[in-house]
């Protein structure tokens, strides 16, 4: 039988079971309707692995793809606890002084902002707009725009921080 990158015959492969990453995933804290994307990130990480022809043979994939799931777990959480930082963090900002005190103030900012989402490039501003607007998670922008989430991520975090330059310089100004 042929001997694959991993160092294991092609079925023993198949040990990496989808219930096993579940169940780590699971444990991890992940929610079920969102374990069978955590698989297929697992899945994927294993295939780029075994194609790269400088990277070290994988001797045990399951212990790999264990390793792999319980990381993507902990990813899972950061990025909620990124989300949950924003709403409390907006949620204090409202409180403090609710949107109806100021109205032209808010015009003018609500102005503002629209301007500056102009000036950015229209993927940038997609997904800006799909994310904080529309309150979208990362997985269904890229499953809506078909693009790998990765993609979306970066053109958040350029998005978000060519606003948050174009805000500073005119408060600035």
């Amino acid at each position: 039988m042929a001997e694959g990158r991993t160092g294991e015959s092609a079925p023993s492969r198949a040990a990496v079971t989808d219930d096993r990453l579940r169940a780590v995933l699971l444990m991890g804290g992940v929610p079920w309707h969102e374990l069978d994307d955590g698989v297929q990130q697992v899945r994927l990480k294993l295939l780029e692995a075994q194609s790269e022809a400088d990277r070290p043979m994988i001797r045990n994939p399951t212990a790999w793809a264990a390793v792999v799931a319980s990381r993507i777990a902990v990813d899972w959480h950061r990025g909620r606890a990124r989300d949950m930082g924003l709403r409390e963090r907006l949620a204090a900002l409202w409180s403090v002084r609710p949107p109806a005190q100021r109205p032209e103030e808010d015009l003018v900012m609500a102005q503002l902002v629209a301007e500056c989402l102009e000036r950015l490039p229209g993927p940038q501003r997609q997904v800006l707009v799909l994310r904080y607007y529309t309150d979208l998670a990362v997985r269904d922008i890229a499953r809506l725009l078909q693009v790998p989430e990765g993609t979306v991520k970066s053109r958040l975090h350029h998005a978000v921080a060519a606003l948050r330059t174009e805000l500073r310089d005119v408060e600035e100004t």
